[in-house]
C-alpha cells in the first residue's frame, strides 16, 4: 500500500523501521507510530524522501492536476472544520464556569468543558479585554475550565506524564536512553527519560512540558527513528 505520507521506512536486520521524512517541515511520522511490523512490511511512502517542493515539481512534470493546489490545514478527506460544531453531534452541551486559576475567580461561562483542550486559547469567547486566555485545566466532574492569561504560567507546565495503550514499531525495548518524544502534532521534540514499569510508561521531561493533554498522543523518537507511542493519561 503506498501512501502519501512524508514518512520513511528502512529495513535493518529483518526489522522494518519507522523514520521522519525528510522534509522536516511536513513530517507525518506523529500519526504512524501505531504501524507495526504486521503492517510496515506492506506499506511504501514513495515521498518521504522529498521536500514539498520538490513534490509539486514532479507533480507537475507529470501533469497531475493538483500541483499547484493549496495546502490542506484541515481533516483528511474532509478539509476545513469546525471542531466544536463537530463535537455538538455527538456530545450534549452542558453549561458550566470558565474560572480564573490564580484567583478562581468566574470569569465567563462554556458550554460543555469537553468542547475543549489543555493549552486551546481560541473559542472560548472571553472578551473583557484581558485576555488572550489559555486553557489550564479542567474538572470534567464539575464542569470547570481553569484558565490563564499569563502565557508563561507555570500552571501549564508539567515535568511528567504516564502513557497508556502504548504501540511498539519494533520489538519492545527493555531500556530506552537518549529518546525525544512529541507530545502533540508540529512541535519540538522533548528529551525524556523513559521508566518501563508494570502499570504502563512513565516520561519524565529533562526540563518542563507546556499543555500536555489527557488523550493526545505522544510519540517516542530515537534520532530519527520513531520508536513507538501511547495515549497520555
Amino acid at each position: 500500500i503506498a501512501t502519501g505520507h512524508y514518512a520513511r521506512i528502512r529495513k535493518v536486520k529483518g526489522e522494518y523501521q519507522l523514520l521522519t521524512g525528510r522534509d522536516a517541515n511536513k513530517d507525518q511520522s506523529y500519526f504512524l507510530y501505531t504501524l507495526t511490523q504486521k503492517e510496515l512490511r506492506y506499506c511504501l511512502f514513495p515521498i518521504g524522501e522529498y521536500e514539498k517542493p520538490e513534490v509539486r515539481k514532479l507533480a507537475k512534470r507529470f501533469s497531475l492536476p493538483n500541483f499547484d493546489k493549496k495546502d490542506s490545514q484541515g481533516v483528511c478527506f474532509i478539509g476545513q472544520l469546525d471542531m466544536k460544531q463537530f463535537l455538538k453531534l455527538y456530545i450534549k452541551p452542558r453549561a458550566g464556569d470558565i474560572r480564573l486559576i490564580e484567583t478562581d475567580a468566574v470569569i465567563v461561562r462554556h458550554d460543555g468543558a469537553q468542547y475543549y483542550t489543555i493549552g486551546q486559547r481560541h473559542g472560548l469567547d472571553v472578551k473583557d479585554g484581558n485576555g488572550p486566555y489559555f486553557v489550564v485545566s479542567k474538572n470534567m466532574r464539575r464542569n470547570i475550565i481553569y484558565v490563564t492569561n499569563n502565557a508563561k504560567s507555570t500552571a501549564l507546565e508539567i515535568k511528567n506524564i504516564t502513557l497508556k495503550n502504548m504501540t511498539w514499531v519494533g520489538v519492545r525495548p527493555q531500556k530506552i536512553k537518549a529518546v525525544r518524544v512529541k507530545i502533540r502534532y508540529r512541535t519540538s521534540a522533548l528529551s525524556v527519560t523513559v521508566k518501563i514499569n508494570k502499570t504502563g510508561i512513565n516520561l519524565q521531561f529533562t526540563h518542563a512540558a507546556r499543555a500536555a493533554a489527557s488523550g493526545q498522543s505522544a510519540v517516542l523518537y530515537k534520532g530519527q527513528q520513531v520508536l513507538g507511542g501511547g495515549i497520555i493519561k
